[in-house]
């Protein structure tokens, strides 16, 4: 059967060394031509709505999750964006995002406006 020897898998910290995804992207920057396509919004988590304004000067409101990663909102932006390399940026004064990483919450872009800048 499953005697199971005493051998407890620790789920308590998720810190693996190896993290792929991020290595793909770099840093701050996002290509429009590799930006991937955006997760589905999931309704029972929290949410916001975040406006960004594209290098065209074009608007753009994006409702994403709070824990979704702000890559997320490059794939929002998609081929909206052009097709120059560009950095996110917020607040006042504005602040390049330099972790995609980061969830949006984290990034403190709940509620944000987003301004596209050339790479």
């Amino acid at each position: 059967g499953n005697g199971g020897g005493g051998f407890q898998s620790f789920s308590g910290e998720g810190q693996s060394l190896a993290t792929p995804a991020a290595a793909a992207s770099s840093g701050s920057v996002i290509d429009p031509s590799n930006a991937g396509t955006p997760q589905a919004l999931d309704a029972s988590r929290p949410t916001t709505s975040i406006a960004i304004r594209l290098l065209n000067g074009k608007r753009l409101v994006v409702k994403v999750n709070l824990d979704s990663p702000v890559t997320e909102l490059g794939q929002h932006i998609g081929s909206q964006a052009g097709t120059d390399p560009y950095v996110l940026t917020s607040g006042f004064p504005p602040a390049v995002i330099d972790d995609l990483g980061k969830s949006v919450e984290e990034a403190g872009l709940k509620g944000a406006q987003v301004v596209l800048k050339k790479a």
